[in-house]
């Protein structure tokens, strides 16, 4: 039986039978697995495609998804269907652009920063059919997850050939399996492209995997190897946002709707207070002595040195009180403007510097859904929202997940259903669904 999560969405209002609305949502499942696919196995992918001559094949998940979100947005308009949020939504696109050219001065940056983001609008107008559950969910999760993991784990015994290759598209070089190390230690990025992306698709696969394993034991040497192949990778800072994200599964499998709420608390704090704290206090010295440790050192370097100067970005090189606008943050600086290079690692500083004050109502809004969204996890659907939210709160608050594109749709399909929650919450009746567990 489908539940209704999206109740003020033209999807679920009456159109299950609408020629168009099937055909799109299956696009969009198709566009969904050919994005997995190439994500999963992105440093293989791009070696191949680069051996071949077709470098820029690599992107053709982006535009199947830019497709899909631009299909969506024409029938709405042309039927009407048009949500005020959506109206808000294009409406902040258009003006953290406009402000990203009048900051930059340059159309491509721009273009670029909004191209980057392609994998949060996909997650964001697309969230209804994403997140209709086929009878290969479970199949695709466990693939996934074996595909990541276990990536990983064959790389810290065999030298994988893709790792530390570039390609180039137009002119410009682009890494394809980056090759950088910790110390003496290399940080493994198994099939994917990068150590940073291979982590999050891990901690990913493994939380929505949970929720369909009725066996404690089991569900205990997933997150043990979840725990191996992240380590593997030495992403630190996501192994706070697994312990979160372990939490919270069990939370949702047994029904606790006070500990889900207390790790939203604990995540507001966690998102806003250091960046602030860096913003407001002189870390200099403390980030001096102890920037070599292994453990919080380098989370020192961000409070001391990045997040200050992400606000330098908004402020010195922007448009107060609105930011620098797209285009002004992460990897469109990498190639249009090297020398201010900042990559936030931060999901607020980096929407801070997109759109400035503006940023702040919406994150106010997100987690007041999603405390209210938590009574609710009856609901597959909501379940799914909120362990991505976890995920994408926790792991958001020291790296950029906007750039890492199975967070960033993860994230896009969290503010959709939170959007439509706050839109339309009287009409929020989640049906009976199969109790969780019912897989394994």
């Amino acid at each position: 039986m489908t539940t209704p999560i999206l109740p003020t969405d033209s999807i679920w209002q009456g159109t299950r039978h609408d020629k168009f609305l099937v055909r799109w949502r299956q696009a969009c499942i198709a566009a969904v697995l050919l994005f997995l696919t190439l994500q999963v196995t992105g440093g293989v992918v791009r070696w191949v495609l680069d051996m071949v001559g077709a470098a820029a094949l690599a992107y053709l998940p982006n535009v199947a998804m830019l497709m899909c979100v631009g299909l969506i947005v024409v029938y709405d308009f042309v039927n009407k269907r048009t949500t005020r949020g959506a109206v808000l939504l294009v409406a902040l696109v258009l003006l953290a652009s406009v402000v990203g050219f009048v900051t930059t001065r340059n159309v491509p940056q721009v273009i670029f920063g909004i191209w980057v983001l392609t994998p949060f609008f996909f997650g964001l107008a697309c969230a209804p059919a994403i997140l209709e559950n086929g009878r290969y969910l479970i199949p695709v999760l466990i693939l996934m997850f074996l595909s990541t993991s276990g990536g990983v784990i064959v790389h810290d015994f065999v030298a994988y050939p893709w790792v530390g290759i570039s390609y180039q598209i137009g002119g410009v070089e682009l890494e394809g399996a980056r090759e950088w190390h910790t110390g003496e230690k290399q940080r493994l990025s198994g099939l994917a492209r990068s150590s940073f992306d291979v982590a999050g698709q891990i901690l990913v696969a493994a939380a929505l995997l949970s929720l369909h394993i009725k066996k404690a034991s089991i569900r205990a040497l997933v997150w043990g190897a979840c725990v191996f192949g992240i380590s593997l990778s030495t992403s630190k800072g996501i192994l706070l946002a697994l312990a979160m994200t372990v939490f919270a599964s069990e939370c949702l499998i047994r029904r606790y709707v006070a500990g889900l709420r207390w790790i939203f608390f604990a995540g507001i704090l966690w998102v806003f207070v250091p960046p602030i704290m860096g913003w407001t206090m002189d870390w200099a010295e403390l980030a001096r002595t102890d920037i070599n440790n292994p453990l919080y050192g380098s989370f020192l370097d961000r409070m001391n040195d990045m997040w200050p100067k992400a606000m330098d970005l908004a402020v010195e090189h922007g448009l107060p009180p609105l930011g620098r606008g797209l285009g002004g943050i992460g990897v469109p600086l990498s190639l249009f403007e090297p020398a201010l290079f900042n990559a936030g690692d931060n999901v607020f500083v980096y929407c801070w510097v997109i759109s400035g004050v503006l940023a702040v109502p919406l994150f106010v809004a997100g987690f007041l859904a999603l405390f209210r969204i938590c009574k609710d996890i009856d609901s597959e659907k909501v379940r799914t929202t909120v362990i991505l939210a976890v995920a994408v709160n926790w792991y958001g608050g020291v790296s950029n997940i906007l750039e890492h594109a199975l967070l960033a749709c993860a994230m896009g399909i969290v503010c959709r259903v939170c959007a439509a929650y706050l839109a339309d919450e009287r009409h929020f009746r989640p049906a009976s669904s199969p109790q969780v567990g019912a897989t394994t």
